[in-house]
């Protein structure tokens, strides 16, 4: 039968249950569905042997023992190296320099990755009347985690190239932070 009574004398419907499983079983694996990959082949992955090519995925990895980390891997780009050598000399808005909270691997080889990028102002207000904003890269930049390989990421191809490791340069004349950051007037 249908229909029980439960301890309260009260009439459960096993049906209701039933429907309710299911019902769960369906919002989960549409959740999984939405979360999966969903097999788009349209993107191409190289077998990267090089710097100058790109690796299909970066993995993020702990940056807690690069030799140049956080706010020096910053300054470090921003410093030792000119706009022209960033490809950032063609840009006409203001942008800084942001580090990324983890290192990726790249090629098997683990980097400090730091981002040259624009905040733009949306014409949209979020829900609560604020200002929104999105941020569009100019540039990636890579610091191997023993300091000795510089990458920089080319935006259109995604490929790597080295740039001239400027480190111990750098490091030698204890240069402090000068803010190269552009603002256009």
């Amino acid at each position: 039968m249908l229909l029980r009574h439960n301890a309260f004398g009260r009439k459960v419907v096993i049906i209701k249950k039933i429907l309710s499983l299911l019902f769960i079983c369906v919002i989960v694996s549409v959740a999984f569905a939405g979360c999966s990959d969903g097999g788009d082949n349209n993107t191409s992955q190289t077998n990267a042997t090089s710097p100058t090519n790109t690796a299909p995925t970066a993995p993020m990895v702990d940056t807690e023992k690069a030799v140049i980390k956080d706010t020096d891997a910053l300054d470090f780009i921003k410093n030792a190296y000119t706009e022209e050598e960033l490809g950032l000399d063609k840009t006409e808005k203001d942008y800084s320099f942001m580090i990324a909270s983890h290192g990726v691997e790249i090629q098997g080889e683990k980097y400090v990755k730091i981002v040259a990028c624009i905040m733009n102002k949306k014409d949209v207000k979020n829900e609560d009347g604020k200002e929104t904003f999105s941020v569009e890269t100019l540039g990636e930049y890579f610091i191997s985690f023993d300091g000795k390989k510089v990458l920089k990421k080319n935006m259109k191809t995604n490929e790597y190239t080295r740039l001239e490791n400027r480190y111990e340069n750098y490091k030698s004349k204890g240069e402090t932070t000068t803010d190269k950051t552009r603002k256009k007037d």
